[in-house]
């Protein structure tokens, strides 16, 4: 049968393989934390009009990466998701690019002692639109991923029903140092920082319209009293999800 408000029986819907990152840093007044959040277009074909993080679908570039980073390496992060070595270096270089395309923010270092410089805001739109990979991008610049700046989460599924499924591995990381979130992606209409308490407060009374993981994460987030707790805390994430 198929679910009410879609053209396809739930097994025929395939799932997809996605990342997100939970943007944190520590709150000004009162402890606590704070994380960046996207509220997205209502014209999106996933999640419309619902507060997200930062993320997306990994893509065949994700894959397709060789280039070594900084920080843990694929078997670390497949073991504390439960994913195969592959699908974690694509969804650790998958999110890092999302995170760049849609808020400015670069998990990047300088990759030796030559010169170093940014990527430009051509660069990014191109990368957004789907020209190139992360890695070349970076090579090009003289940088390196910095993979050690992220931390495992969480992972959910999209259960049957949605037109569109997704696989998502839960990231969090804290804001680097002279990094700064934009709001320069068409997929949201505002974006900003909020405190993690508030955004699950306001999630849960239906203020602001959240997917189950996204208020599940910010009730975890909101129960630290700093970032480095959360970054301190370990996690290892198995099976296929919630």
């Amino acid at each position: 049968m198929t679910a009410p408000g879609t053209d396809h029986a739930p097994g025929d819907v395939p799932v997809r393989e996605a990342a997100t990152v939970a943007l944190v840093r520590d709150a000004a007044i009162g402890g606590g934390v704070e994380v960046f959040l996207q509220h997205r277009v209502g014209t999106m074909q996933f999640a419309a009009g619902m507060s997200v993080f930062p993320g997306g679908g990994v893509e065949p570039r994700d894959h397709e990466g060789t280039r070594p980073w900084r920080g843990p390496g694929p078997d670390w992060w497949a073991e504390r998701f439960g994913v195969t070595p592959a699908r974690a270096a694509a969804a650790v270089r998958g999110v890092a690019r999302e995170l760049f395309e849609e808020s400015g923010v670069l998990f990047a270092e300088p990759a030796g002692d030559g010169p170093a410089t940014r990527p430009g805001t051509d660069e990014r739109v191109a990368l957004d639109a789907g020209e190139g990979d992360l890695d070349s991008l970076l090579a090009a610049h003289g940088l390196v991923l910095a993979a050690h700046l992220l931390r495992p989460w969480d992972r959910w599924t999209t259960p049957p029903g949605p037109p569109r499924r997704y696989d998502t591995l839960f990231f969090v990381a804290a804001l680097p140092e002279g990094e700064t979130p934009d709001g320069g992606t068409t997929e949201a209409r505002a974006t900003g920082w909020i405190r993690a308490d508030e955004a699950a407060t306001a999630g849960t009374l239906g203020r602001l319209g959240m997917m189950r993981p996204t208020l599940a994460t910010l009730a975890e987030l909101a129960a630290a009293e700093n970032v480095a707790e959360i970054l301190a805390t370990p996690r290892t994430v198995v099976g296929q999800g919630h």
